[in-house]
């Protein structure tokens, strides 16, 4: 006799799947550079800060990321009054993170292709945020549970009209 998988039991008050946390941090892991870049904005210590986020941060991925920003928003607005644009969005969720992934491992590709030395920081720490992407993109498009996440999204409300 199979067993049942216990995570498709863990619903939300409006009858569909709840997002795993590990989901949760893979989307925000890959919306890096703009928790990087609130980080350095909330400090505030010096003048240095300001003037990495205006010069020193590249604002290429901040671009490329906005689609995976995009999905949390919808995640966190899987409810019945939701409109079709963020069903819609929530619906290509898995091809967004793994386009997303695979832009990322590009860019840190490239950058890595330029390095001139290898040193521990931060060409090792970029390495290992490729790895990550890497296993991001094989857990999303290997797992049927996280098909099956994007692919629910709570019915919407009715409009009641009246009747003459």
């Amino acid at each position: 006799m199979a067993e049942i998988d216990e995570r498709y039991l863990n619903l939300s008050k409006h009858g569909v799947l709840n997002v795993p946390m590990t989901l949760w941090a893979g989307m925000l892991f890959l919306s890096r550079h703009w928790i990087l870049l609130i980080a350095t904005l909330a400090s505030r210590r010096s003048a240095e800060t300001i003037q990495f986020a205006a010069g020193g941060l590249s604002w290429l991925p901040l671009v490329l990321e906005l689609p995976v920003l995009l999905l949390i928003f919808a995640g966190f607005s899987r409810h019945p009054t939701a409109g079709t644009f963020l069903r819609q969005v929530w619906r290509f969720g898995r091809h967004i993170l793994c386009l997303t992934a695979a832009v990322n491992i590009g860019w840190v590709s490239l950058l890595l292709w330029q390095s001139d030395e290898w040193r521990r920081w931060p060409e090792l720490f970029l390495a290992s945020c490729a790895l990550l992407d890497i296993a991001i993109i094989l857990g999303v498009y290997r797992s049927d549970y996280i098909k099956q996440i994007f692919a629910e999204f709570p019915e919407p409300v009715a409009v009641d009209t009246p009747t003459p």
